[in-house]
């Protein structure tokens, strides 16, 4: 439930339906869904800790008006752990976890919307870290939450799904051959480009917020 929560606002706001400074209220939200409060609370607190939403004492919870060096540093950090993670994973990963990924990819290629292509992705890179065998890379790939972006960048990109498979699939084949160096670097450009795609949604949407703006502000007297 919590999961589906955070999908559907990460999805509004990929949308455009919940904007920067836009206030989420709990209440309003559970209400619209469904469901009780305390999900929509965890939710919105995973949400503020990846930083797409703020919080605000004795205000209330905000969605946090990112700017483009606010996406390039966060797809910067995870692009340098998501590649040590390849390389890693690319020497040290067992028959039986490239195995669980292989399947998990035939999946993803099944996959019919945008929230269970995400979960599946966030789970695809989840065993290369685990497959990587560092505790310290996976503590900071877990408390950075940096991959909980997915949701966004899938919503956003222009790319189909079954691109996205593909772009998996061969990430997964550099794994399989135990291309050590092939595999950070196309992990490292896979994460990149996400964060080019993301950049450029939220450059386009400030623009298009801006315009109606000036328009407003020149008929004023």
């Amino acid at each position: 439930m919590r999961r589906e929560i955070r999908t559907y606002i990460q999805d509004q706001i990929a949308r455009g339906v919940y904007r920067p400074g836009d206030r989420i209220v709990e209440t309003q939200l559970a209400r619209e869904m469904n469901v009780s409060q305390a999900p929509v609370r965890e939710a919105l607190l995973e949400l503020s800790a990846m930083g797409l939403l703020e919080e605000r004492p004795y205000s209330g919870t905000f969605v946090r008006r990112l700017a483009a060096s606010d996406i390039e540093d966060i797809y910067n950090t995870r692009a340098f752990l998501d590649e040590y993670a390849a390389r890693q994973a690319a020497r040290l990963a067992t028959q039986e976890q490239l195995d669980a990924m292989e399947a998990l990819l035939k999946r993803m290629d099944q996959a019919e919307d945008n929230a269970s292509f995400a979960e599946m992705d966030i789970a695809f890179h989840g065993m290369i870290v685990d497959a990587a065998g560092s505790p310290s890379l996976k503590r900071a790939w877990e408390n950075l939450r940096l991959v909980e972006w997915t949701g966004v960048s899938v919503a956003v990109t222009q790319e189909s799904l079954p691109e996205l498979a593909s772009q998996h699939w061969q990430i997964f084949r550099t794994l399989r051959s135990h291309a050590e160096q092939e595999a950070g670097a196309y992990m490292f450009l896979h994460i990149k480009h996400f964060g080019e795609e993301l950049k450029r949604y939220m450059t386009e949407t400030e623009q298009a917020e801006t315009v109606p703006e000036e328009r407003e502000e020149r008929r004023l007297p």
